[in-house]
């Protein structure tokens, strides 16, 4: 309870610190960039990181080098979103140095993946470190690339946090490495303050997600030998396949794939109900997010039966990935009928 006390006068605090930075028009989301205008056209501070580093900094208090990671990639998304830090791929090389510097100094590797070929080479430390970094990094950069609607993000580690908490209600799972609850209370308390556009996440808030999400999800699965290694990959599978679908997409097209456009899926849902919908902007912002995280409910719903099954789980990983690529050709064929 006291940590929920914390959090609401922290939040009252960020809120303060919103009106600030509005009047002064430092830290907003309207920079004029066309994937921060393409979804929302209102100026919100971009200050859901600072909100989710102070609400779990409690968590890490005694963990000196996680709580120097966190605060290193606060700093590094708050430079991104303040236009200091503008290339992408100074951006890219300071993540992996901040990820691969945690990942070695903590020793922190996946023994097990079920797949022979690739555990043989999991025995290779060096492989392993940076097999352990690559994941990281897909789902810190696929949280950013999904931060471009009201709550989707916040929405989905949310459902993440929910199914943690059954498995664990249900003594299949055991939490032993952060308060999960915590994690409860400050996403949403978030998810409401984005809900009514009190505030963004920004890149510091989804850099940070990505980074704590990996690594709660990694520990649970080397605590818990029940759980089927591809389980964990479906509760992360549209984040991590959000950005590998990215990269092929802009490879194919010779655009960077560390720049934001406006065809990530959720935005070419965005743009569908736009033209289908006479709903406000700030309206159908939040309905496309829901109507995905919905989705997502439904598919860990389902895997909550088999969470020890890795076919079925690799099953429900294909089937997503079969879901959005028909759909989002779909969608990007109506967007561009016209050109």
């Amino acid at each position: 309870m006291n940590n929920l006390y914390y959090l609401i006068f922290l939040s009252l605090l960020i809120l303060t610190l919103n009106v600030y930075l509005k009047k002064k028009n430092f830290l907003i989301s309207e920079t004029g960039d066309n994937h921060q205008i393409f979804t929302s056209n209102t100026k919100i501070p971009l200050t859901g990181g600072i909100l989710i580093y102070f609400g779990v900094f409690f968590n890490f208090s005694e963990n000196i080098l996680l709580l120097s990671t966190l605060t290193l990639l606060l700093i590094l998304g708050i430079f991104s979103d303040l236009k200091i830090l503008k290339s992408a791929k100074k951006r890219f090389t300071s993540q992996i140095i901040l990820v691969i510097s945690y990942i070695y100094f903590v020793d922190i590797t996946i023994n097990d993946t079920r797949l022979d070929f690739l555990d043989n080479f999991l025995e290779i430390n060096i492989f392993n470190y940076l097999f352990v970094t690559f994941c990281i990094l897909i789902v810190i950069n696929g949280s950013n690339f999904l931060d471009g609607l009201n709550t989707i993000i916040l929405g989905y580690y949310l459902i993440v946090v929910f199914v943690l908490l059954f498995l664990n209600s249900n003594n299949i799972i055991e939490i032993n490495y952060l308060s999960i609850e915590n994690y409860l209370y400050v996403l949403i308390i978030a998810y409401f303050l984005n809900l009514f556009n009190f505030l963004y996440l920004g890149d510091s808030g989804s850099y940070i997600l990505g980074f704590i999400f990996s690594l709660l999800l990694i520990d649970i699965y080397n605590s818990n030998d029940y759980l089927s290694p591809f389980f964990i990959i479906l509760l992360l599978w549209y984040p991590c396949f959000e950005n590998l679908f990215s990269i092929i997409r802009k490879t194919k097209f010779n655009v960077s794939a560390l720049e934001p456009d406006t065809n990530h899926f959720h935005q070419l849902v965005f743009h569908y109900l736009k033209i289908k919908m006479n709903f406000k902007i700030i309206y159908l912002n939040v309905i496309t997010a829901n109507l995905i995280n919905f989705y997502n409910l439904l598919i860990f719903c389902l895997s909550l039966n088999y969470v020890n099954h890795t076919k079925i789980q690799i099953g429900l990983i294909l089937l997503n990935l079969m879901i959005y690529t028909v759909i989002y050709f779909k969608l990007f064929v109506f967007r561009y009928k016209k050109i």
